[in-house]
């Protein structure tokens, strides 16, 4: 009599399959969460690191007596609180190394939190950068320490005082003197653009056009109003523009920015521009907007040294 054998049951693969994709859907979202975790890190990284950009700025009116010169460009510095307040000053106590000549700053020197209603600033930060401004008595500029304010500092009473207290002018639509062995370098102030009030026919009218002046100016809309402004004798009455409050878009992908901005600031996010004779740097700033994170640009702050252009000399063939 035969006996019938007994065919073992067959394994049931489907369920080590099933954990096999689930430890590979694990897989996957950890790297992912790895990878968010590293952009996160790099663009905080990136808001935190200031650098120095180093540039030779050859200006066809520089008197000889003020060659070499140089200016310390910072701005855009968004100080939300005591830690920023702190932090910001570590940085400017770094950048006296750097031994400018003259210590200039584009404005918004406080900035609103995340969970504020942007951008205006809370009590907190508006008097840690006041405590800034002050702490700059400090900062070593032989030529002076000039100023203009940007749109956010519209909340903070008692800025210009706080400046002078930091041994800083603040010019407001004025202009300034820089002097040298009896030679003469103008710096005109300008009042932001969100307030509309910038006399640019007018400030350009002081001038012949024979003058070395530089147009210091928060938003690189004022551009445009230096420009189409005429000096008395007419022509240019500017021989550079230096800008800021685009944060170089501080969020950038592709060339872009995630952020609106008008049209004028869209174009001119950060570096150096040129129409005709007279150049433009917008400054990406030292702070940021918002987040505390940049992606695409970087924290930075300039030093520009002036320098009058060079002559060709012809050999003689005669």
């Amino acid at each position: 009599m035969k006996q019938t054998q007994k065919r073992k049951p067959k394994k049931k693969v489907h369920q080590k399959n099933g954990c096999g994709r689930r430890r590979i859907a694990l897989a996957a979202v950890l790297l992912v969460v790895v990878l968010i975790g590293a952009l996160f890190g790099w663009m905080a990284l990136q808001a935190r690191i200031t650098h120095v950009r180093k540039a030779l700025v050859y200006l066809e009116d520089l008197p000889v007596e003020l060659d070499g010169t140089t200016l310390l460009y910072v701005s855009d510095l968004n100080i939300r609180g005591d830690s920023d307040a702190r932090r910001t000053q570590r940085l400017m106590k770094k950048l006296n190394e750097l031994q400018p000549d003259v210590l200039l700053l584009g404005g918004d020197y406080c900035g609103g939190r995340i969970l504020d209603n942007l951008p205006t600033a809370d009590a907190r930060g508006q008097a840690a950068a006041l405590d800034f401004l002050r702490s700059l008595s400090s900062f070593h500029a032989p030529l002076g320490k000039y100023a203009v304010a940007g749109e956010q500092d519209s909340v903070l009473t008692g800025l210009k005082e706080a400046m002078s207290d930091g041994g800083v002018t603040l010019l407001d639509d004025g202009c300034a003197t820089i002097e040298k062995d009896d030679a003469q370098l103008v710096l005109a102030g300008l009042s932001d653009v969100s307030e509309k009030r910038t006399p640019y026919a007018e400030i350009g009218g002081y001038f012949d056009g024979s003058e070395c002046v530089i147009a210091l100016t928060h938003n690189p809309s004022g551009y445009i109003g230096v420009r189409v402004a005429e000096a008395c004798s007419g022509g240019a009455w500017a021989d550079l523009v230096l800008a800021g409050h685009t944060l170089g878009g501080q969020m950038k992908a592709f060339g872009r920015t995630i952020y609106t901005l008008p049209e004028a600031e869209a174009r001119c996010l950060g570096g150096w521009y040129y129409a005709g004779d007279l150049p433009m740097l917008v400054s990406q700033g030292v702070g940021c907007s918002g987040l505390q994170l940049r992606l695409g640009t970087t924290s930075e702050v300039w030093l520009l040294t002036l320098r009058r252009p060079e002559k060709l000399e012809l050999p003689d063939f005669s």
